[in-house]
């Protein structure tokens, strides 16, 4: 596999949060010459245009700068009623601002989520995927990641405890990878 740099972004301020577990468990699988930053969406301040005509924050540039200079970002979400949480759709917000090209044109991007419930992020993810259409970004398509039912597939510790899940992320993390090289 050619070398893969892929930013990691999930949505979640919860310590505990299902969907960390699930971004740590996809880390630990992604495959051989994937070279992954983690960055905390949290560091964001709320998008306000007033800030943005004083100059981007230094943490809304780190953020440009490393969406520009991934070759694949990960985005990793819950479903908040019936939705994306407000930290990720505002990572999403400052990256589509200038300067042009905005952060997400043409950037490849894998989307997954996790919920105790039972419908997997599928509304989230819906969600997530038409921001980043309007965005000009390159949604990988298949496979994809709903993980409902999570507390049953994590341990105590909110390490992964199913291999059945363990398998598909191996998958999914591969088919990511590839998805990557393809818009290189």
């Amino acid at each position: 596999m050619n070398h893969v740099s892929l930013l990691a972004i999930a949505g979640s301020c919860r310590r505990r949060s299902f969907n960390r577990a699930l971004l740590r468990a996809a880390i630990a699988r992604a495959p051989e010459g994937v070279e992954i930053r983690d960055f905390d969406p949290s560091r964001l301040p709320f998008y306000d245009g007033d800030v943005e005509a004083a100059g981007d924050p230094a943490e809304v540039a780190d953020f440009k700068a490393a969406v520009h200079a991934a070759d694949l970002v990960l985005l990793v979400t819950p479903e908040y009623n019936g939705g994306l949480p407000a930290v990720l759709k505002n990572a999403v917000d400052w990256g589509s601002r200038p300067p042009r090209p905005q952060a997400w044109d043409g950037k490849p991007v894998a989307i997954m989520g996790a919920t105790p419930g039972r419908l997997g992020t599928a509304l989230a993810q819906r969600s997530l995927r038409e921001s980043l259409a309007g965005l000009n970004a390159h949604v990988m398509p298949q496979p994809r990641v709903l993980l409902s039912g999570a507390g049953a597939v994590f341990d105590d510790d909110l390490e992964l405890a199913d291999e059945t899940t363990g398998k598909h992320l191996d998958r999914f993390m591969s088919a990511a990878a590839e998805w990557a090289l393809r818009f290189r």
